[in-house]
């Protein structure tokens, strides 16, 4: 009797082993869980939807939350709070993470002087890949495209009466551009940018596009002393781009 009472309480301690071994693995693989999830941060920042000037105040239309868990502790991303009710401290792309270094709670003072003046320029669509991606802030030339009329050398030059001859001449360097591309009252997207081809480019269609620019008040008389018909064209500064000189091919404008 007392051996069979032995081999029955062998077998339940026995079989209470395994079972102890069985919750001590389950505990270890939960503990390993917890602490992975403990790991593993969860971040929450800020991104802009559009092209945003220094010194603008940010609303809640202008940026998008977004949430991460970051695999690598070590490379958490700097976050802020909040960013609702901020200026910007300089020109941003569409698409740029808000870190405390572009945030300034202090409104940003607006420069006056009697020398410099915002200036708005009415773009051709077909010039406005030109400018697409310049922040403001960046350099930029003036050219002036405007048509002038043949000049008749001799009574058998009749044949190019009421021709006109289309030049193109820069008008202004290394002026501060304002804003971004705009359509209207926004700014030009790059999802717009992308969808522009050839057929678009050329019809008729009655759409606005604009830039702003700072000119002095001697620039803006050159402005107003045209009487051709003309339109105007901005490229990035060439100072910024090559730091080349004009290419030859541009024809320079009647003195």
């Amino acid at each position: 009797m007392n051996q069979r009472l032995i081999i029955i309480v062998s077998i339940i301690l026995f079989l209470l082993g395994i079972v102890g071994i069985y919750l001590s693995d389950s505990g270890d693989d939960v503990s390993a869980d917890g602490a992975q999830q403990q790991a593993t941060p969860r971040v929450t920042y800020f991104i802009t939807k559009r092209i945003m000037a220094a010194g603008e105040l940010i609303t809640k239309a202008d940026y998008e939350e977004k949430t991460e868990d970051v695999s690598d502790p070590d490379q958490v991303p700097e976050t802020v709070e909040s960013v609702e009710g901020y200026y910007l401290t300089e020109s941003v792309k569409q698409g740029t993470t808000l870190t405390k270094a572009l945030l300034t709670q202090d409104k940003p003072v607006q420069r006056q002087s009697n020398e410099l003046y915002r200036f708005t320029i009415d773009l051709n669509r077909k010039y406005i890949n030109n400018l697409y991606g310049l922040l403001p802030g960046a350099d930029v030339d003036v050219y002036l495209r405007f048509e002038s009329p043949k000049r008749e050398h001799d009574n058998k030059s009749t044949i190019f009466r009421g021709e006109s001859v289309v030049k193109i001449v820069k008008l202004f360097k290394n002026k501060k551009l304002l804003t971004p591309v705009m359509k209207g009252s926004r700014a030009f997207s790059e999802e717009e940018n992308n969808s522009i081809n050839a057929s678009t480019i050329l019809d008729n269609k009655s759409e606005e596009y604009t830039v702003d620019i700072e000119l002095t008040r001697s620039d803006l008389k050159k402005i107003y002393q045209i009487e051709n018909k003309y339109e105007i064209i901005v490229f990035p500064a060439e100072s910024v781009v090559s730091g080349k000189s004009v290419s030859s091919a541009i024809t320079k404008g009647a003195k």
